[in-house]
């Protein structure tokens, strides 16, 4: 990385790296402070790590749990700091990292948040003017006074969200907390994160959903075993990660996890077939159709369509949404069915998976989801390279070009004998 001045930016990280002593006994930490003699072993959780954002950017931090985001998220916050390498970041920071972090928990969930607004900087004044946004926001009710170690998790969660957003701080530093959360308040933070992304601040997120990753952050940094395998712009590094994921694992162990919320998917087949590849293949040019039924809670709630297509070894090859696609979203009722219609199927072999979700009015929050880890099969009649009939002409700016190896024309503004060879 091509290193700039650190005052362009809100975050500069040159080469940093945080190694932790394990010590074998608990004396032998005060033998090494007396003898001076290392009696401990150095575990690097972080080595070699270096990006920069400037105001406004966003970075998700994605890896396999061990990778070394808690520990680069805790140097961000200041909770800890670097071994080695340059640090620096601007601004007031708030960040949610483990639950409970920052709170005392023989206090009330009111009286931490005037304990944690003090630490972020802010006067007695201020405090008070926040409390009402922060109390509303975290919907605790009567528990705001009771002790926050009578909290749930999903408590603990709301309330250092709520502390968090609206103390309106320059960076926001998320860990994956939010995953304990019930789907109504998920959706909740996730809507305001994006006002957060929109309104011009700078977000450091860590998720083992990619799609949140891809969703609210340009660039992502993938950690493997403390080091950088990968930086760069969110949709490079994402694939390279689901990659290595997808390879790692084996197909039957890669389902996808069900999520529950206020709408719920109750029936998948196709127009004429069910899913499955005990069904006859589609042939290429076919009209493919997958019929989706679903159910909501509400008349009220509003929704969108999606759906993935994956080969069966987990490559993902196209996508769809109706938000993507500028269409209305479904409301008004408590039962659906709407139905994906590709006019020409256009793969001519092979075995496909499908993911179908029911997503929220923006197309971010996942409602419901499903995975067919063997939805259907294309086939052809005849033998064809590759899995995908691409529509397309030669063009030539010659009126009788004349092909190298079957000797006729590609393609020709009139019909010309081609001439005799030998």
């Amino acid at each position: 990385m091509v290193s700039l001045a650190m005052s362009e930016h809100v975050v500069f990280a040159q080469d940093v790296g945080k190694t932790y002593r394990v010590y074998a006994r608990p004396w032998d930490r005060f033998r090494e402070l007396v003898t001076g003699k290392d009696r401990h072993q150095g575990i690097d959780a972080l080595d070699g790590i270096s990006f920069d954002l400037r105001p406004g950017e966003s970075l998700g931090i994605i890896g396999e749990n061990g990778a070394g985001k808690s520990t680069l998220l805790s140097i961000l916050s200041g909770v800890t700091a670097p071994s080695r390498g340059e640090l620096e970041v601007k601004g007031k920071v708030a960040s949610l990292l483990e639950l409970g972090m920052g709170f005392h928990p023989e206090l009330t969930g009111r009286q931490n948040i005037l304990l944690n607004a003090a630490m972020l900087g802010l006067s007695e004044d201020e405090a008070q003017q926040k409390l009402p946004e922060i109390l509303a926001f975290s919907e605790l009710g009567d528990f705001i006074d009771r002790p926050v170690k009578t909290y749930s998790t999903g408590m603990a969660m709301r309330l250092g969200f709520a502390i968090a957003v609206q103390v309106e701080p320059e960076i926001l530093i998320i860990d994956e907390a939010l995953s304990v959360g019930d789907g109504y308040f998920q959706k909740k933070c996730m809507d305001r994160i994006r006002l957060f992304v929109e309104s011009g601040r700078t977000l450091l997120f860590c998720s083992h959903a990619m799609y949140y990753i891809s969703y609210f952050c340009k660039r992502a940094l993938w950690l493997h075993h403390g080091r950088a395998e990968a930086y760069g712009p969110s949709e490079d590094v994402v694939r390279a990660y689901e990659n290595y994921l997808a390879t790692k694992s084996a197909p039957e162990k890669q389902a996808a996890t069900k999520t529950y919320g206020p709408a719920r998917i109750t029936g998948l087949r196709f127009a004429d077939r069910p899913c499955g590849l005990d069904q006859e293949p589609f042939e290429p040019q076919q009209p493919w159709q997958l019929d989706i039924e679903w159910q909501a809670e509400s008349l009220e709630l509003e929704m969108h369509l999606g759906v993935t297509i994956n080969t069966v070894s987990h490559v993902q090859v196209c996508s769809f949404g109706s938000h993507q696609d500028g269409r209305e979203c479904f409301t008004g009722s408590r039962e659906y069915t709407a139905s994906l219609l590709i006019p020409e199927l256009p793969f001519t072999k092979g075995e496909f998976s499908l993911y179908i979700y029911v997503l929220d009015e923006k197309g971010l929050h996942v409602y419901d989801q499903e995975f067919l880890p063997a939805a259907f099969s294309a086939a052809s009649s005849t033998y064809k390279f590759g899995f995908m009939q691409v529509d397309h002409r030669w063009l030539t700016s010659s009126p009788s070009v004349i092909s190298k190896h079957n000797r006729s024309p590609i393609e020709a503004t009139s019909m010309e004998a081609a001439p005799s060879r030998v």
